[in-house]
């Protein structure tokens, strides 16, 4: 189902209307996909109980397009992410920090989004999405020898948007493109559990120092909270209301939430009163913020939005 390049393949994204040209073959038919203009910002951050700082930003992979929903391998060495090298589906690409350079992992006909990678750093998984495509999660090993469908054992047929997968305990919390609910399954177990409707499409997390995850949620007065799921108990527990109209957040190794409203990135913690705000974006050159995450030591943030230049 699905090809992984086996060898590094070092890529300079080209422009969507050179990749696109008419040669009167099948190709030329393909329609773009309709994606947001995005590109990630790779900061340096500080993160301790008293300030949250960030500095030295700067666009990875500045070029017209589609690159976003960024995730940090185990070692905090590189960023997985989603883009759309070719202008009629999305792959998964591979930036390292310290070389600077940008690696093609997947080359396939459907799309892949939400990369995520298991924590010896040698699974990557992904929601794939297409006309002929499994909408679910898949796992492919980066060697190339096998392909998962993660949620096969479950015969989970609901198409997946977000999801996240403990592989600690295996298992998987994912929100449901079309029942806007979240589910919680386990990966070889028959456990399948529905926690809640109303649920907001964004990643699920995984709670540091924690085996517990946490989503957002509409509550039926119409406010949305972030909430913790406790996969053994299936006990769900508020955490706090999101700040603004986003909804994509990520947990920093302190057990705090950083999350974006507008140009604005705030902080939340347990011991806090409401959010705080810490650092604006925009003073950074950056607009149209939306998607951040923290890496695994805690020393980077990637931020998703636009330079203020474009």
């Amino acid at each position: 189902m699905k090809r992984i390049l086996s060898a590094v393949c070092l890529i300079a994204f080209l422009p969507l209307a050179l990749v696109a040209q008419d040669n009167g073959d099948e190709k030329s038919e393909k329609k773009s996909l309709e994606l947001p203009e995005c590109d990630i910002f790779l900061f340096k951050l500080l993160d301790t109980s008293e300030e949250t700082k960030v500095s030295d930003g700067f666009n990875f992979n500045n070029r017209k397009g589609y690159d976003n929903q960024p995730w940090f391998t185990p070692d905090s060495s590189s960023i997985l992410f989603s883009a759309n090298g070719m202008p009629d589906r999305t792959d998964v690409f591979e930036y390292q920090i310290e070389s600077k350079e940008t690696k093609q992992l997947t080359d396939d006909l459907i799309q892949q989004y939400s990369p995520q990678v298991s924590p010896d750093n040698k699974t990557l998984s992904f929601v794939v999405d297409g006309e002929k495509a499994n909408q679910s999660i898949w796992s492919v090993d980066r060697d190339g020898e096998s392909n998962t469908w993660l949620l096969k054992n479950q015969g989970e047929r609901e198409p997946v948007g977000y999801y996240s997968w403990n592989h600690k305990t295996d298992y998987i919390l994912y929100w449901s493109r079309y029942g806007f609910s979240m589910r919680l399954v386990h990966r070889t177990k028959p456990i399948s559990h529905y926690v809640t409707g109303d649920a907001i499409p964004a990643t699920p997390l995984i709670i540091p120092g924690t085996d517990n995850f946490s989503f957002v949620h509409q509550q039926g007065n119409g406010e949305v909270w972030i909430k913790e799921l406790n996969p053994e108990t299936l006990a769900v527990r508020p955490l706090t209301p999101v700040v603004g109209s986003n909804r994509s957040y990520a947990w920093t190794p302190g057990g705090r939430i950083l999350m974006c409203d507008g140009s604005m990135l705030h902080r939340w913690s347990s011991d806090s009163i409401g959010w705080e705000q810490v650092v604006d974006l925009d003073e950074h050159g950056m607009k149209n913020v939306s998607r951040v995450a923290v890496s695994p030591d805690g020393k980077r943030l990637a931020v998703v939005g636009l330079s203020k230049e474009d």
